[in-house]
């Protein structure tokens, strides 16, 4: 059971660096002109790439902590 939370670690944590650094800044297409609420990224920001991003890292960053708690317990 250790060494399996160990490898579930080592890919967890490996996946979630790729998800972070696949990440655009915040300053990418920053736009003073159409900095509105009523351009098509705000209305469609839950379908972009980026929230998928952002969502998959909360996830994993989520089952980093809960597999590095795991194994802290069994050790």
């Amino acid at each position: 059971m250790y060494k399996f939370l160990q490898v579930a670690q080592i890919l967890v944590s490996i996946a979630l660096i790729i998800t972070v650094l696949k990440q655009p800044g915040k300053a990418d297409g920053f736009n003073l002109i159409s900095s509105t609420s009523e351009t098509f990224y705000a209305k469609n920001k839950t379908r972009t790439y980026e929230s998928f991003l952002s969502r998959l890292t909360v996830l994993l960053a989520i089952g980093f902590a809960v597999i590095t708690a795991f194994l802290t317990l069994l050790r």
